[in-house]
């Protein structure tokens, strides 16, 4: 059995004990919710009729709040200089699907513990499964971090090229006085 569920503007294929990376859904962490049917399948049939639709219900969970990959955004006008690079990652909720309820009243349900796994294919074809944290304030103080460390990288650059300018000026002095002392002899 699946279904086709609506979340924001999208469509989603859905089995029971699925992942899907919805649009932000404004709902704490491990709340179950009941996601809108459009559409059911099962073994035959597959129903569309609104009145039957009534009866479908699907289940999920909110596993995570996160963000998308970043999408780059780059504008240029040719031949005046002008270029700019911005990034946006939208907000995305991570769900997993507890139970698919069918029109004629047939159940099928995966169990929740609490502590859901993502499956991912690596590149050599075997399935890896990382433990999904709940976000902690830690996380919050890593990404305002990265901000200040950014600044305090380049502080470290300047620094270091200072002192590489100041040691070869040095060097070049020792090297000409070298050349001095062995023209004299």
């Amino acid at each position: 059995m699946f279904a086709i569920v609506r979340l924001g503007n999208q469509q989603f294929k859905v089995r029971a004990g699925g992942f899907i990376r919805a649009p932000f859904q404004n709902h704490p962490l491990e709340e179950q919710i009941e996601l809108p049917v459009v559409a059911f399948g099962g073994e035959k049939n597959f129903v569309f009729d609104s009145s039957k639709l009534k009866s479908c219900k699907v289940k999920a969970v909110i596993i995570r709040q996160s963000l998308s990959r970043k999408v780059l955004v780059f504008k240029k006008k040719r031949r005046k200089g002008y270029r700019r690079t911005n990034g946006h990652r939208q907000k995305i909720t991570e769900l997993k699907i507890l139970e698919l309820r069918s029109p004629e009243g047939q159940v099928t349900q995966v169990k929740w513990t609490g502590k859901s796994k993502i499956y991912s294919k690596t590149k050599a074809g075997s399935v890896k499964t990382s433990a999904i944290k709940s976000p902690s304030p830690k996380i919050q103080k890593a990404t305002t971090a990265k901000k200040t460390s950014h600044k305090k990288v380049k502080k470290q650059a300047v620094k270091q090229i200072a002192k590489a300018k100041s040691s070869s000026a040095k060097t070049s002095v020792k090297a000409q006085s070298k050349k001095k002392t062995t023209l004299k002899k």
